[in-house]
């Protein structure tokens, strides 16, 4: 059974070109800094744009390399621009998944991809993600873990939870914007401890915030490992019950650990032992953080060592469900 790869980035140039022409202008634009281009947004700017992020030929050689025959291509975490205003942001996300389409269409069999989707404007969002999985192919979306520093269970996203119900395919939640403190702002523990505990936050918020039980087809993959999610949980369910929080639950916190899928992008064998103890092995899927330096040494060979071989038979059917051929309804709408 082939490898899939659930944890990448890529931008497209077509993106680029649309915004140095000036298409989103005066809300999104190029900086040209010494260090090398940059994408200047109304209240960011991310950082330096690389080859490896925009090109696929470095990127299919190095799947190769790895031994994954599919990847599904995300969106970049600095470029979901949940700033924009609403016009704007429906077209710009549209080019984002446009350009993720094409890569799919030019190597069909090496490429998938997640949607952008165009938060916080309900209207927009369903319009956007329909398009994207019904006419260009999108196998699911993915989002930040929080929008504009507001967790995932305000009333604004419901038309993506119902969306994504509807047309039966994941969200995926990627950490953006994490929760800031002068404690972190140091040694990079904004990103070794804040990624995976805003990651933990918008889990907790869409189980406390009820949105699990109002959506219960919905499929939510959460990234390095789901963060601190499946060892906070216990702690949660005990105190739910010793605080008298969320009476409106349906189960304890602890019972919605099987109401998401979990990334292996954990970086060490007992961590990966017990996520899979905790989880279950057919609730895991594997990934890379390409094309960041945070990619694990053997995302394949070493799951298959810590964990097994039917492990990893078990991994990559579940990804295969989640991977299979495009399902779109009429691809001349393009």
């Amino acid at each position: 059974m082939s490898h899939a790869d659930l944890h990448a980035h890529y931008l497209a140039p077509s993106v680029l070109e649309a915004i140095r022409r000036g298409d989103l202008a005066p809300y999104i634009r190029l900086i040209d800094t010494p260090e090398g281009m940059r994408i200047a947004y109304p209240g960011s700017v991310t950082r330096v744009v690389g080859d490896r992020m925009v090109g696929l030929e470095h990127r299919i050689a190095h799947l190769d390399e790895l031994g994954f025959e599919v990847q599904v291509l995300s969106p970049w975490i600095d470029t979901f621009g949940y700033e924009l205003p609403e016009d704007v942001a429906v077209r710009y996300h549209t080019l984002l998944n446009e350009g993720m389409a094409a890569a799919m269409d030019a190597y069909p069999d090496r490429f998938r991809f997640l949607a952008s989707a165009p938060l916080p404007y309900p209207h927009a969002t369903r319009s956007v993600l329909d398009h994207a999985v019904r006419h260009l192919g999108a196998v699911g979306s993915m989002i930040g873990t929080n929008v504009n520093g507001r967790n995932l269970d305000i009333p604004e996203l419901e038309a993506l939870w119902e969306t994504s119900t509807g047309l039966g395919v994941p969200v995926e939640l990627h950490p953006v914007n994490v929760v800031e403190t002068d404690r972190l702002d140091h040694d990079q523990l904004d990103n070794f401890l804040g990624n995976p505990f805003d990651t933990t936050i918008a889990a907790a918020s869409l189980i406390f915030g009820g949105v699990l039980d109002r959506h219960p087809r919905l499929s939510v993959i959460l990234l390095h490992g789901g963060g601190y999610l499946p060892y906070a949980v216990g702690r949660m369910t005990h105190g739910r019950i010793a605080r008298g929080v969320a009476p409106m639950l349906l189960r304890n916190p602890i019972d919605y650990l099987d109401r998401f899928l979990y990334d292996t992008v954990v970086y060490d064998e007992q961590t990966l032992q017990s996520l899979a103890r905790i989880v279950g092995k057919e609730r895991l899927l594997l990934g890379t953080d390409y094309p960041f330096d945070m990619e694990p040494d053997e995302p394949v060979a070493g799951v298959e060592r810590w964990l097994g071989a039917d492990a990893l038979s078990t991994i990559d059917a579940t990804a295969a469900r989640l991977t299979g051929a495009p399902r779109r309804t009429d691809a001349s709408k393009r």
